[in-house]
């Protein structure tokens, strides 16, 4: 590892670093989604497109997973569409309803007391665990249930917990009662209206038991890496990626620092190569906005690569994304501080992420945790494999798998215990 090289959004100046050590710690690729829970500009891929381009592997880019309980942006604005209804409401008794009124609700009496009408449909998906059931499950019903047309005229089935005590609402979930009320919702006697939204990517960069890359001297910590979390996250877990992994990546790091001084000379003639085309891409005068390709990426893995996924939608998928990448040689782009640049960026690193995603989505012809396969809804013990999407020696992407490895003994104790979540306060 050289270092590094990049821009100054402020000023426009470019930028070189000279390192023997390089962490990647740029978030996850949730972004690329139409609908997605945080952070607009961010988890675009950036940090597992840098990794893959400077020759490192990425693995498990299928399994991205999908909270619940989103906000519906036709509802309540596109500044809040796909923004968390924290799982706690389900924790503490919330309930799913769909918008299919019976002849029962039609009369007024709807058999729940306090409920808003439609049937509490999770009875028919998982009638043990019901609203508690895992995330990618609730997901999938609630998906389900939009796309047979029993959903909301906005999108979204109904999470209500107005059957629970005003005084308890506001003490147990005040942050989810007062974002409601400011935006006219009493959730004390009205339902909120959710739908699924990408949250997290168990995919990233392939690392070793330090955190560092099979690329000497670069490292990846947080959503970027992956390994941690398997096919399905829990919740909370992602600490494990940013608070356990960077204090093991800088163990290590530490350990090797530090380090005989690198060439500079090769440093600058290799970043010179990087700059060169940077700069190419400021004040490109195409006929394409960045901002819009991207908003389209997003929309062509929403449908292709979201909850529900099939081999058809996947290659049309693939397909789209070839044209959308020709598309994307012709940017109109301003100069280095404008957001058309910042966008490019994003661009360029989002049809990598895609492409990664629809490729590894396509290869496992399974369904397993957050990947489902409506064309191969089992489990396939033969698939207890990772996917891993690396370069080939000309430069194109290129699929292998190796078996997964048994869990440590305690791991395994763990996992015989059959502990369940405790969903008060969980993201």
């Amino acid at each position: 590892m050289l270092g590094a090289v990049g821009t100054d959004l402020d000023t426009g100046e470019f930028v070189v670093f000279d390192a023997d050590v390089v962490v990647l710690a740029a978030g996850g690729y949730t972004g690329l989604y139409g609908r997605h829970s945080s952070r607009d500009d961010e988890n675009t891929a950036d940090g597992p497109a840098l990794a893959y381009q400077a020759g490192a592997a990425l693995t498990d880019m299928e399994f991205v997973q999908f909270h619940p309980t989103g906000m519906v942006g036709d509802r309540y604005g596109d500044d809040w569409d796909g923004r968390l209804v924290t799982e706690a409401v389900r924790g503490e008794g919330g309930r799913l309803f769909n918008a299919e009124v019976s002849a029962s609700d039609a009369s007024g009496d709807s058999g729940e007391p306090g409920a808003p009408g439609g049937e509490r449909f999770m009875e028919r998906y998982s009638p043990d665990q019901m609203e508690l059931d895992a995330r990618d499950i609730v997901a999938r019903a609630i998906a389900g249930e939009i796309d047979e047309g029993r959903g909301t005229e906005h999108g979204g089935v109904l999470l209500d917990i107005s059957h629970r005590d005003r005084d308890f609402i506001e003490e147990r979930l005040p942050r989810m009662y007062e974002r409601f009320a400011e935006l006219g919702v009493d959730m004390a006697e009205a339902p909120v209206e959710v739908s699924p939204t990408a949250h997290y990517g168990m995919g990233g960069v392939v690392v070793d038991d330090d955190g560092e890359t099979d690329v000497d001297g670069l490292y990846a910590i947080g959503e970027t890496m992956a390994g941690v979390h398997g096919a399905n996250r829990l919740g909370g877990n992602s600490l494990a990626e940013t608070i356990a992994y960077g204090a093991v990546a800088g163990e290590a790091i530490a350990e090797r620092l530090p380090a005989p001084g690198g060439d500079s000379d090769v440093l600058h003639d290799r970043a010179r190569v990087h700059l060169r085309d940077l700069r190419a891409l400021s004040n490109a005068d195409g006929d394409e906005e960045p901002e819009a390709l991207l908003d389209e990426l997003r929309e062509l893995l929403w449908e292709r690569a979201g909850i529900l996924r099939d081999d058809d939608g996947l290659a049309a998928g693939l397909d789209r994304l070839e044209r959308l990448r020709s598309r994307a040689a012709d940017l109109a782009v301003g100069d280095r501080t404008s957001r058309s640049y910042e966008f490019a960026l994003n661009l360029g690193f989002g049809l990598l992420g895609a492409d990664a995603v629809l490729r590894s989505a396509r290869e496992r012809t399974e369904s397993r945790g957050a990947h489902y396969r409506t064309d191969h809804p089992d489990r396939d013990p033969g698939w207890r494999r990772n996917v891993h999407y690396r370069r080939d020696s000309v430069g194109s992407p290129r699929l292998t798998t190796t078996p997964v490895e048994d869990p440590s003994e305690p791991v395994q104790a763990a996992l015989d215990a059959d502990h369940e979540l405790d969903y008060h306060q969980l993201e």
